[in-house]
């Protein structure tokens, strides 16, 4: 039997604890079990989180960006087969806008599809595509999550974009938002539970979907 469960991350803590101890009694009697949790990089604290021995239980793996040459497949060999070619100029637009991101990749993909009106998917259409797919992408992807925090986690968010997301020292956010680092404690913790951020290190936080800091600062007006 093998059991499947995506955005892992949103499970409560009974339900991650319920399956860290059916892997562990499976272990144990040698059951033909397999679980597998895909999620964000926030999953595998979760799970220790969960149970302390939950590390021994799963192996885990990151996945990062798609390499150029995969990220290229996903839009060129699929629309091969309805044939339809890219030019190099539009592959080269979603490419850089997408940065490997498969949901990206997705969502530049298709809005450039419908934008094109005949083969070969020109540098217009790629244009409009990105222009179109980074609209969707606000209303929808982004503004999920960001909706979900409150005002606290926003200001937190908001320092935390000054950095990118390549990740941010605690202490510097206390310093932007004038703060004792305790006291932002539970804005952090709450974060994480949500699933917006996550802990790559001690004392570093980061974004846990890209460019999530470019549609941050596009918040400034709340």
């Amino acid at each position: 039997m093998a059991l499947l469960i995506d955005e892992a991350q949103d499970l409560p803590q009974e339900e991650l604890i319920a399956l860290c101890t059916i892997v562990h009694v499976a272990n144990q009697r040698q059951d033909r079990l397999v679980i597998a949790l895909a999620g964000l990089p926030s999953l595998p604290l979760k799970l220790a989180e969960a149970k302390s021995y939950a590390e021994r239980l799963f192996t885990c793996h990151e996945i990062g960006a798609l390499q150029p040459e995969d990220a290229q497949a996903a839009l060129v060999d699929p629309a091969l087969d309805e044939n339809v070619i890219w030019s190099q100029d539009a592959l080269d637009i979603v490419l850089k806008q997408a940065a490997g991101y498969p949901y990206f990749l997705q969502q530049y993909g298709q809005d450039t599809w419908n934008a094109a009106g005949a083969s070969p998917i020109d540098r217009h259409a790629a244009e409009l595509g990105v222009a179109n797919g980074r609209t969707g992408l606000d209303t929808g992807f982004f503004r999920i999550r960001w909706d979900r925090a409150t005002a606290t986690e926003k200001s937190y968010l908001k320092a935390m974009a000054e950095d990118g997301d390549t990740g941010s020292l605690t202490s510097t956010i206390s310093e932007r938002l004038n703060k004792r680092p305790q006291s932002l404690g539970p804005a952090r913790a709450s974060l994480i539970g949500k699933g917006l951020i996550y802990s790559p290190e001690h004392g570093v936080v980061a974004y846990t979907v890209p460019a999530m800091a470019a549609f941050v600062q596009r918040q400034n007006h709340e």
